[in-house]
């Protein structure tokens, strides 16, 4: 959970100081939702599954990617949006 808080605010202050001509705190928020959202929905889609199966298994590996996949997930996905929407030119 702390990790996870952490990445968020890192995330927030990447997109802050990425803004390209945007509203940093508009852009900030926009990369804290984008992580967000992502890590929402993978906690409540992918990790019961995850969790299920290394119960079942008792592999501790998997419960590590259980507890911690959604984080590189997210990161993943705000990078990507941040690459993608962050650096397109804007027409003034």
């Amino acid at each position: 959970m702390i990790i996870g808080s952490i990445a968020a605010i890192l995330i927030m202050v990447w997109f802050y100081n990425t803004a390209n001509g945007r509203n940093p705190l508009h852009w900030a928020m926009a990369g804290f939702l984008v992580y967000s959202i992502v890590s929402l929905l993978w906690t409540v889609v992918i990790t019961p599954d995850i969790k299920d199966a290394a119960m079942h298994s008792r592999n501790t590996l998997l419960m590590w990617v259980a507890r911690y996949a959604y984080i590189v997930v997210a990161v993943a996905c705000a990078v990507i949006f941040n690459l993608k929407i962050g650096y397109k030119k804007q027409d003034d």
